[in-house]
């Protein structure tokens, strides 16, 4: 009998990664592509190790060197 990805001890599916972290799976599947989200497969299927999607920070989305208005910032020492 085969085990569910899901029943795997201490990994997750997709799609329960995807919840945890507050994202869609197409989300997550683009994390795993983009090498920022290591995985294994299993088949088809990708899993994900608990302790990875725990750890896990997504990038922030646009340049972070862009202030609200567009306009380059330059942070200072003080």
């Amino acid at each position: 009998m085969e085990m569910a990805a899901s029943q795997i001890p201490g990994f997750y599916t997709v799609p329960e990664a995807a919840v945890i972290l507050g994202k869609t799976p197409e989300m997550v599947r683009k994390y795993i592509r983009d090498g920022l989200l290591p995985s294994k497969t299993a088949g088809k299927r990708h899993l994900i190790e608990q302790g990875d999607v725990h750890t896990f920070i997504p990038r922030p989305r646009g340049n972070p060197h862009f202030g609200k208005c567009g306009k380059s910032q330059t942070l200072s020492a003080q």
